[in-house]
């Protein structure tokens, strides 16, 4: 069994940037959430599981319409309950089964101008997997049921609406010496969007000891959610997204401590799901789910580590060209340029680090007109055992108070101090 509770509250900041009309108030949050998870071994074959979470979250954010006479605390309230229970079985030295139903739903208010959304989804899976030597087999049925409730505003009827997915998926995996091969196939019938089939294929060979190469493809479906078509934010025509990817990387341990990475990849998508503020049919301000018709992922990334003595060094840089290949523009939000570079050195009984965060500049609209601009952080981290199972935390993050958006008009948080203490005990 396990149980967990948590509650956390800040005084937050003004998160509108300072040319936009807003409330100037601090928005701050609270937050209280909890778990449990209960578990039988009824005998070494079988084994059933409960799990349970709720949580409450009550964040201030500042509304559309806004009246220096007559400022309101807009409240944003989100309620989540997720239940679910499995069943594991054992049954021969071959055959192994888990049935597993989850129920999560969730509740999004916002007050005093009201909107208020429910989202129901109930989840059917039966997993089975086959091991003969090197080789595994499985095979998963699968069912999901949605359902949306939107409650009536000025604005809007009270709207009700229901799907449901079933999905057969099957896999093949072979281990053995250097090799490794994966195949997959999927069949999904969705109750509004009809029948897809995708698949994947993937293989990896290790030529060394040290240097391992491997290539993929495959081919993705994802249908819009029914909140990314019918809520305040929705767009009721969105389509399906549908993908083909391909990937090629080398790796490279010459020891435990350190290693080399680079992956080359090639991703296109039709009627990609993205948010634009200029999105067509969107009745909202503040944008709406939107199709992009062809889109386009193709880049590499590069990422490494290495110990020196205490130190040890860690970085992945990717280049990426995210594109509409209808527009030739950049995607929204995404930049061509990101990286990380950080450090862990031990003096004594601490351990510092230091980490460094960039990213390129990117767009806040399809038109490539309204630009965010790039921003780089330095964050920097503490830590030591203060006695057994007992170890103190500290964290600075963008010690430079670098300004930036990661959405347009809104603000991100200056320089952030942390400090904890986290108790394991060995029991």
């Amino acid at each position: 069994y396990s149980l967990g509770a948590s509650r956390d509250q800040s005084d937050g900041f003004d998160v509108r940037t300072p040319n936009v009309v807003h409330n100037p108030d601090k928005d701050g949050y609270e937050q209280t959430s909890g778990n449990v998870r209960l578990g039988l071994q009824i005998n070494p074959q079988q084994r059933i599981e409960g799990t349970l979470l709720q949580s409450y979250l009550n964040s201030g954010y500042d509304g559309f319409v806004y009246d220096p006479s007559a400022p309101v605390d807009d409240r944003n309230k989100y309620w989540l309950r997720t239940a679910g229970v499995n069943w594991s079985s054992q049954w021969t030295d071959v055959w192994r089964t888990k049935l597993s139903v989850s129920d999560p739903s969730n509740r999004y208010q916002t007050d005093p101008h009201f909107y208020r959304t429910e989202t129901t989804i109930r989840d059917y899976l039966f997993q089975n997997e086959f091991r003969f030597g090197s080789h595994l087999i499985t095979a998963d049925l699968e069912r999901r049921e949605d359902s949306l409730n939107n409650a009536a505003t000025q604005f809007s009827p009270e709207l009700d609406r229901e799907r449901s997915q079933n999905a057969l998926a099957l896999g093949y995996r072979f281990m053995q010496g250097a090799h490794t091969l994966q195949l997959n196939a999927r069949r999904d019938d969705d109750s509004e969007f009809g029948g897809k089939t995708t698949g994947s294929a993937a293989y990896g060979y290790a030529f060394t000891p040290a240097w391992r190469a491997t290539v993929s493809a495959g081919t993705s479906f994802r249908a819009p959610t029914l909140y990314q078509r019918f809520s305040e934010y929705g767009v009721a025509g969105l389509q399906p997204e549908e993908g083909t990817n391909y990937e090629a990387g080398l790796r490279w341990t010459p020891q435990p401590s350190s290693s080399l990475s680079l992956t080359a990849y090639h991703n296109k998508v039709k009627n990609l799901i993205d948010f634009d503020y200029s999105a067509t049919g969107c009745q909202s301000f503040f944008g709406c789910y939107t199709n992009v018709g062809r889109a386009q992922y193709e880049g590499v990334t590069l990422a490494g580590t290495h110990r020196i003595g205490d130190v040890s060094l860690r970085g992945s840089l990717d280049w990426q060209d995210p594109r509409d290949l209808d527009t030739d523009k950049l995607l929204v939000q995404r930049a061509r340029v990101y990286g990380t570079l950080g450090a862990d050195v031990r003096v004594g009984t601490w351990v510092l680090g230091a980490e460094v965060v960039a990213s390129g500049k990117r767009y806040a609209d399809a038109a490539n007109t309204q630009v965010l601009g790039g921003y780089g952080l330095l964050n920097f981290t503490a830590s030591t055992p203060l006695s057994d199972g007992l170890t103190l935390l500290a964290r600075v993050d963008n010690a430079t108070d670098k300004d930036y958006q990661l959405v347009r008009n809104y603000a991100t948080a200056g320089p952030t101090f942390y400090v904890g203490l986290k108790w394991a005990p060995k029991l």
